[in-house]
This record gives structure tokens, sequence and C-alpha cells, in this order.
């Protein structure tokens, strides 16, 4: 049980020192392309992409027209769409090829990223770094998956990071659209 409560500190600690350190100019520009777009499209593989459903699904509620990349239902991208493709290394092959398919529609892209300088931040619109982890901060139960040399605990910290982050940006597209939470509620699912 030691670690399982353990674990928290570890995280929370590295995703508040994280969060902190984004660049609030950049913040403000994705909530400017989310605001205007006319349909938002999520696209990310393993935790990125579990993460990246969450916020689609999120945007939803709030009355946007967001779909993740993949699912059967997820209509044609066009002009005035917008593609947020999350991918911690920046070079998954994956979302490399969707990036440039999504530019040759006329889509803008925004890339969430721990690396500035990925192909993916070069192909996109606008990228938004958002760091894995901290220097200095141990992990003695996280490193169990693995330490620098294992993409586990990598991909758990910028999976939890951009969590929060997701979050945080939906709170605040909530107060900018004037959402309530009956509003809200009423495009939660329902038929669960």
């Amino acid at each position: 049980m030691h670690r399982v409560k353990a674990i928290s500190q570890e995280i929370s600690k590295n995703m508040v020192h994280v969060l902190e350190g984004i660049d609030e100019i950049q913040i403000e520009k994705v909530i400017d392309e989310i605001l205007k777009a006319k349909k938002i499209f999520v696209l990310g593989v393993g935790h990125s992409g579990l993460i990246g459903k969450v916020l689609a699904m999120k945007l939803a509620h709030l009355g946007f027209s967001s779909y993740v990349v993949g699912d059967v239902t997820t209509p044609s991208l066009k002009r005035g769409d917008l593609l947020l493709a999350i991918s911690q290394s920046g070079e998954t092959s994956t979302i490399l090829t969707l990036v440039r398919k999504a530019k040759s529609l006329g889509g803008k892209v925004i890339a969430v990223t721990s690396s500035s300088q990925s192909t993916l931040s070069e192909h996109a619109d606008l990228s938004l770094g958002v760091a894995a982890r901290i220097e200095g901060i141990e992990f003695p139960v996280l490193s169990l998956l693995g330490d620098e040399e294992y993409k586990n605990m990598s991909g758990a910290l910028f999976g939890m990071n951009i969590f929060a982050l997701f979050y945080g940006l939906v709170c605040e597209l909530v107060a900018r659209t004037g959402q309530s939470p009956p509003n809200i509620d009423s495009r939660h699912a329902n038929i669960e």
C-alpha cells in the first residue's frame, strides 16, 4: 500500500512544476485556435491517445464539434478545422503522417509535445511544450517501470501532465464561453 500512496506524491510534485513552466502566451494561442476552429480533431497514440480522447470528450461536452482521429464516426477534416496532435517525442511516425495530411487538407495543426525541436513542432502551426519530467525530482516508485532509458516512466509522466493541462484548458474554455454545469451536463452521454 505504501507505493500506491507514494506515487501520487511523485506524480503531483512533478506535475505542479511542469505546469508552472508552460508558456502562458502559447496556452492563450491554443485557446484562441480552439475557439475559432470549425471542428477540432484530437490525435495521439499510447498514453497521449488515451488522454487525447478525454480532451475530445470534454470539448464535446462544451458544445464544440470535436472528434478523435481514427474513430469510425469521425468526419472529414476541411479548411478551418483544427488538428491537435499529441506526441511526447514529436517523432511518432503515425502522428507525423496524419499531420502532413491535415496540413494538405487546409487544417491548422497544434502540436502538444515535450520536444520543441521535433519534426512535429516543425510541421505544426503552433507548438505547446509540455515537459515529461522536471530534473531533480526523484521517482523511487514510478521508476519501477523504468528510468530515463525506458519509455514507460516518461510516457506516464507526460500523460499525467497533459491530463491536468487539458482539464485546465477545458475549465478556461468553460469560463470564456459562459457555460454552466447544466449546459455541460445536457451534452453528457445519457445512454450508458
